[in-house]
């Protein structure tokens, strides 16, 4: 189990359905704002472009929550 999902396991059905397209991430600002951070503070460099970082987050949870 990654860190990243025991640290948001609370929110794994949320952050499934937004990786699998059903919903976008970003409708639960807190979420997003809270996972956005966790990845910076991981050491990744977002491009300051909002759909390009969306994706990259997307990508990353996907890895991460193994969906």
């Amino acid at each position: 189990m990654s860190k990243v999902y025991r640290k948001f396991e609370d929110h794994s059905p949320y952050i499934a359905s937004a990786v699998r397209g059903q919903i976008d991430l970003r409708n639960n600002y807190k979420l997003y704002k809270k996972i956005y951070k966790y990845y910076t503070k991981e050491g990744v460099s977002f491009t300051g472009d909002a759909e390009m970082d969306y994706n990259l987050i997307i990508n990353y949870l996907s890895e991460d929550f193994s969906i």
